[in-house]
């Protein structure tokens, strides 16, 4: 059967597996993106198994969606849009932060970096990537921290991490976007 659909930005090919010694379906898809000089896919499928081919479809675009959103812990295609990591600006700073990771592993540190869509953190904490952490940022100036409900780790180079925002409520990211613009504004 197959099903595409274009979400975001993003193409999500649904091409559900068939299981022949179950007579089920498992979700099986590709989400594509167009660069400038070329096509990046990825694939990703599931262990949960389905009826139907059409009802591993349906639900195969969903994943894919739910992925795009930052909704599927560990899973991600926000760094294959390369060249809107560069558009989104990105700011030095000096705050400190608090982070945690599930279930009990409180650590802290300074985010040397911010933006919209994430930051980088320095800290003596070692992280592996695709980690998930809950992340609070302490803002000179703001009553309480920002808080950032699910941050996954990008990338790792000695004691400094890149984290992506993945999952922010919108009281909390308007108060993020209130700080960038006020450090956009900020004198040089």
């Amino acid at each position: 059967m197959g099903k595409t659909v274009e979400y975001k930005g993003y193409r999500i090919e649904s091409v559900p597996y068939p299981e022949t010694n179950k007579g089920k379906w498992r979700i099986h898809i590709f989400i594509s993106v167009l660069q400038p000089s070329d096509i990046q896919t990825r694939e990703f499928s599931t262990h949960v198994f389905y009826e139907t081919e059409a009802e591993a479809d349906v639900h195969g675009i969903t994943f894919g969606q739910r992925i795009i959103d930052g909704r599927v812990v560990g899973q991600t295609v926000w760094d294959m849009k390369s060249e809107d990591r560069r558009v989104i600006p990105r700011f030095k700073v000096q705050f400190r932060t608090a982070f945690c990771v599930p279930p009990t592993l409180d650590r802290t540190g300074s985010i040397l970096d911010l933006s919209a869509g994430g930051c980088r953190v320095e800290s003596s904490v070692s992280l592996m990537p695709g980690v998930s952490v809950e992340l609070r940022i302490f803002v000179p100036g703001l009553e309480w921290p920002l808080m950032i409900e699910v941050a996954t780790v990008q990338w790792i180079s000695g004691q400094t991490f890149g984290l992506a925002f993945f999952q922010i409520s919108e009281s909390e990211r308007q108060r993020l976007e209130q700080v960038i613009r006020s450090l956009v504004n900020a004198p040089a």
